[in-house]
This record gives C-alpha cells, structure tokens and sequence, in this order.
C-alpha cells in the first residue's frame, strides 16, 4: 500500500459534534468543520470555557451534555445563529450576490460572521448589504437590491444601522441613514420597538438629516432652474415656472429626498422646453450640486469624508 499523505487542511478531527445553544434553539454540528471556519470557535474547543447557563451563569456541575455532545452557550439570537450556522456549513445556503437572501438573515450572518472571525462570510454579507446601500453617487438607483421584500422594511433599516456601527462597516452608514431619514417623522415614531431602542444620538441624526434632505432638495430645484438670460429667455423662464409650479404647494410635497430621480420625473417637460444653452447649463447645475450633497452625506450623519469611508473599507476587506 503506498504512503498516504493527509491533504492540507482537509483532515479534520474525529471529534464528533458539539452542541451549542444560542436562546431556546439548540444545534448540534462538527467541531472540527466550525473550528477550520472560525479561529473563535477554535480556541472554544482547545480551550474548554466552563460551562454556563443560557443566561451566562457559570454551573457548578460541570460541562453540561446534550445525547453525549458538550454543550456552549452562546449570548446570541437563536435567529441569528441558526442562519450564520446555515451558512457556514452548507454552501448553497448563503450564495454571493445576485442570489437573493433574506435581510433578516443577512444582518445576522453579518454580525456572527464578524464575531466569530469568518473572514469569507463577512466579505460575502457586505457584498449583499453594499446592493442596498451604495458608496458612489453613481451607483445611486443603479443597483440591484439582492434582499428579499421585506414586510417591514423600516425595522429591518433600523437594526441594519445598529449591525454596521457593530461591525464596522462605516462606509455604508451615510446611505442607511439617508433612507431612514426619508420616511416621515410620524412614521417612524410610531415604528415600534426598534425606534424606542435607537440610542438619542442616532435619533438626532435621523432627525436633523430628515431636515437636510428637505433643502437639498430645495437646491436641486433651483439648480435646474437658474433665470434664463438667453435669446429666448421669456420662453425659457416661463418653463421653469411651469415646473415649478408642477410640485404643488409646499404642504402637499412629497418630493423631499435628494437622491430619488423620481421626484424630478417633469424634468423632461422642462427640457424639451428649454433653448440649448439653458438646457446644459440646468444639466450642469443640477449634476454639480447633487455632487455636492453627495458630498455632504457622510458628515450629515457624523462620519468621515466619502475617501476616508472608502480607505477603511479597503482595509476592512482586505
């Protein structure tokens, strides 16, 4: 018989399984497969924790058994850890974008994955959230969202702003407070249980970018309508009036988020309206300060500029 070689890192222990118990779920899975995923779960195992209850209360009886399997409790959401363990043992489970996965699940997936130092799996989480939150101005309605419609989007945006702070992935806070802020006041203080959990500060953002979003709007539509000094400036004035006029009185607006073309969805009525000099010169007014607003975003919400976002993303995923 020749000699055989064991194939690197595809031999795993004959340790059977552990049991670990995240609430009232319990799951029971191979030692050796989470310990080759995840190096904290590796030192769990090398180095035995004493046992404790679901509440984290240390027992005086020793390691507590499950049908002959050591039991971990882990602190977590028996929610979350049921799709972070799905995940990482079953490849199909949780497939780059543009499969579609359950937010929910991804925001656990997320913060497990991060906790328990699953290098791939938190790549993998951010590039499905990043289909959601963009980081360039480009990107703005151009993406394709990988998550699965939600029946209450607001809640799941709430939590999402919490899972990011936790994990650090700054980069897509600006855009996750942008759509927070966009829904009105009275909306969200009758949102339930995870706005009356929102810390003060992160409420004081939302409110104060509720306000930003109103003008700059409000500079978006002057940008497209500059007073005309053309040839034809009559005519293309009284355009620019018409469009205007088309929002309606400032009780009944509803187009008070920058970055949501459809707000300006008469802007075509204009165009065609308009002599070419004022049309370039309304395109051009209106790209350099949603630039800007774009700009502005990060430091709306608290956070460093746009490149010092992104430099930390590099080094996050690197």
């Amino acid at each position: 018989m020749p000699e055989l070689t064991q194939g690197d890192g595809l031999w795993f222990s004959n340790d059977s399984l552990v049991v670990l118990r995240a609430e009232d779920r319990i799951f029971r899975v191979p030692k050796s497969i989470l310990a080759a995923r995840s190096p904290v779960f590796q030192y769990m195992f090398e180095f035995p924790q004493p046992a404790s209850n679901s509440e984290g209360e240390e027992m005086a009886d020793g390691e507590e058994m499950i049908d002959d399997s050591p039991v971990i409790c882990l602190h977590d959401s028996g929610a979350e850890v049921q799709a972070f363990l799905r995940a990482t043992m079953d490849t199909s489970y949780f497939m780059p974008p543009p499969s579609e996965v359950d937010f929910q699940d991804l925001l656990g997936i997320l913060r497990l994955s991060h906790k328990y130092d699953v290098g791939y799996l938190y790549k993998r989480a951010i590039s499905h959230i990043e289909t959601i939150y963009p980081t360039s101005l480009d990107d703005v309605g151009q993406l394709e969202p990988t998550t699965m419609q939600l029946v209450d989007p607001l809640d799941i945006e709430l939590q999402s702003i919490v899972v990011l702070q936790e994990v650090g992935a700054t980069w897509l806070l600006p855009y996750a407070y942008h759509n927070i802020a966009e829904y009105p006041l009275p909306v969200l203080e009758s949102s339930g249980v995870s706005w009356e959990d929102f810390s003060a500060d992160k409420k004081a953002i939302i409110y104060r970018l509720g306000q930003l979003h109103i003008k700059a709007t409000e500079r978006l539509f002057h940008a497209l309508t500059p007073s005309s000094n053309c040839s034809c400036s009559d005519a293309c004035n009284l355009a620019k009036f018409d469009f205007l006029k088309r929002r309606g009185s400032p009780k009944s607006r509803t187009d008070l988020t920058p970055f949501r073309e459809w707000q300006f969805r008469h802007r075509r009525h204009l165009e065609v309206a308009l002599c070419a000099t004022c049309l370039a010169q309304s395109r051009a007014q209106y790209n350099t300060v949603r630039a800007e607003i774009w700009s502005e975003l990060p430091a709306n919400c608290g956070l460093e500029k746009w490149d010092i976002l992104l430099q930390q993303r590099d080094a996050a995923l690197a």
